[in-house]
């Protein structure tokens, strides 16, 4: 009996043992269940109320959001972050800047600015990483003028800044002088719109934004914007969202190299600016005091030529005339150990057309430089005349180097001006 009695008991307790793990494992099911479903699956609904699942679709590289954005900017949210931006226009991927290459660059009908960089998210450097390398791509753009945005992109797109813009938005955009106004005023403010755009940002994003308060020396607004993409057959529904957005950081002022005009709102807390790489600030800085320097020594023969306003860069242009179509440069090109002065015309079919104009008087350009200059006659016909760079913080090489631009930024100007104001003026 007892033995038939420990059966019994066995018995019972296995099949409570069997309930029971029957009750975990429906239980495990539903609970999994409920996580897949807990957003919800999106369905495209047509007018014969047809559904149709849609898949999400990950992006396989960050160039695929690059250049998505730059096909379809009117996906970004623009209007939940910041009106003042929009329209923006892509202008070019992959600008070239001190600080690396910004994925997206773009500006708006008014000279508004916008740096975007493009994330996967599931990529390790993500995250702060991503938001350190943005706002280093905004600090080396505040020490940038115009003219330096101009050159970088046309290396890009072979096409001037505002005519790219007048293209896209010709019934809207400022004139080309006020444009040009804007954009440096702009740079010089270091105000941008700062967005990082991503495939899925699923955390940090509170400590993303602390971050940001403790980098308070741009005049800045950031975003973060998540990109999902679902597909149903050969069809894809871009769905965007803001994630994060401080607009309040637009308070904030840039740190200018010493003898630039700081511009500070009137709530502007100095306790929160930080250093900006010093390295390259002091490069900068260096160059804005040589061209200050110059600038006070600098006459011309030509009584109605203006003076230029000194850059912090490396090159410093002068405007013969009024239309910026052709210039002079004085520039440094440390790493092949020259300095030089150059001109050339814009790559553009007016700067063609000046070219044009000019063609034929190549030699006696050449006769009045005294065939001391070389002639690289293309269809911005470079002229250009080289010395040997010296390191400028001696002040023997100082006095050197501002002897060769005094020089020879007079001589450029006296052959090329009255001939430049022949063609305006015909």
């Amino acid at each position: 009996m007892n033995s038939i009695h420990e059966i019994a008991i066995q018995a019972i307790v296995l099949i409570f043992s069997l309930k029971l793990l029957l009750i975990v494992i429906l239980n495990s099911n539903f609970t999994s269940k409920m996580k897949q479903t807990a957003y919800g699956q999106p369905l495209l609904i047509n007018s014969d109320s047809k559904v149709t699942q849609l898949v999400k679709d990950d992006f396989a590289e960050e160039q695929h959001i690059q250049s998505l954005i730059f096909n379809y900017p009117e996906c970004l949210p623009i209007s939940d972050i910041d009106e003042a931006y929009n329209p923006l226009i892509p202008i070019c991927e992959e600008l070239s800047t001190p600080a690396g290459y910004v994925d997206l660059f773009m500006v708006n009908p008014n000279g508004e600015i916008a740096i975007l960089e493009a994330k996967l998210w599931r990529n390790p450097e993500a995250r702060r990483k991503v938001v350190a390398q943005t706002l280093d791509y905004a600090k080396a753009m505040a020490l940038w003028t115009y003219d330096d945005v101009e050159r970088e992109v046309k290396k890009r797109t072979n096409t001037a800044l505002y005519q790219l813009i007048s293209k896209q938005c010709p019934d809207t955009v400022l004139p080309e002088s006020d444009f040009i106004d804007a954009v440096n005023r702009n740079l010089r403010r270091g105000k941008f719109l700062l967005l990082i755009v991503g495939d899925g940002i699923r955390e940090g994003a509170s400590g993303i934004a602390e971050f940001l308060s403790s980098a308070g020396y741009l005049n800045f607004t950031f975003a973060m914007v998540e990109l999902t993409v679902y597909k149903a057959g050969e069809q894809r529904l871009l769905i965007p969202k803001t994630l994060v957005k401080t607009v309040e950081l637009s308070k904030m002022s840039v740190v200018l190299p010493e003898g630039m005009k700081l511009v500070q709102d009137a709530d502007y807390d100095s306790s929160m600016e930080t250093e900006v790489d010093s390295e390259y600030e002091e490069k900068h800085k260096r160059y804005h005091e040589f061209w200050k320097e110059l600038l006070e020594e600098l006459t011309f023969d030509d009584p109605g030529q203006p003076l230029p306003n000194p850059g912090n860069a490396q090159n410093l242009f002068v405007y013969p005339i009024t239309r910026k179509k052709a210039w002079i440069s004085a520039y440094f090109a440390p790493s092949s150990n020259r300095i030089g002065v150059y001109f050339r015309a814009a790559n553009d079919q007016e700067g063609y057309e000046i070219i044009a104009s000019l063609e034929d008087e190549k030699e006696d350009i050449l006769k009045e430089f005294n065939n001391e200059v070389n002639m690289e006659w293309d269809r911005v016909g470079t002229i250009i005349k080289r010395s040997e760079y010296l390191d400028i913080q001696v002040l023997e090489n100082r006095k050197i180097m501002k002897e060769f631009f005094k020089t020879w930024l007079n001589n450029f100007v006296n052959v090329m001006r009255p001939r430049l104001k022949r063609i305006a003026d015909s």
